[in-house]
């Protein structure tokens, strides 16, 4: 007993395009690849700028962490020493700092 073609094998059997897709099945597919290859690149870079600035975020948090004591002295004095560099704080009011 012979298969008989589904409706969709017997549809795309006759569809106007098929000579088209068999002639340039080899550039089709090479193009499906490029775009396929394009996305995943754009997939990649998204992904590792944003990994980036997470770990750009996370250095300055841990930074700032690390640093709180020194921060804190430069807002009670006008002058610390943050990250190893001499810091003055030229906005910084003494006297109010005195009165309080």
């Amino acid at each position: 007993m012979p298969l008989l073609p589904t409706p969709a094998a017997r549809i795309l059997a006759e569809a106007p395009y098929e000579d088209f897709v068999r002639d340039h099945s080899p550039l089709l597919v090479v193009l499906f690849c490029v775009l396929l290859a394009l996305l995943v690149v754009r997939l990649v870079v998204r992904t590792m700028t944003r990994l980036i600035l997470l770990g750009t975020l996370l250095l300055l948090s841990l930074f700032v962490y690390v640093e709180r004591t020194n921060i804190r002295e430069c807002t009670q004095t006008c002058e610390c020493s943050i990250a190893g560099f001499d810091v003055e704080l030229p906005a910084c009011d003494r006297d109010r700092l005195a009165v309080s």
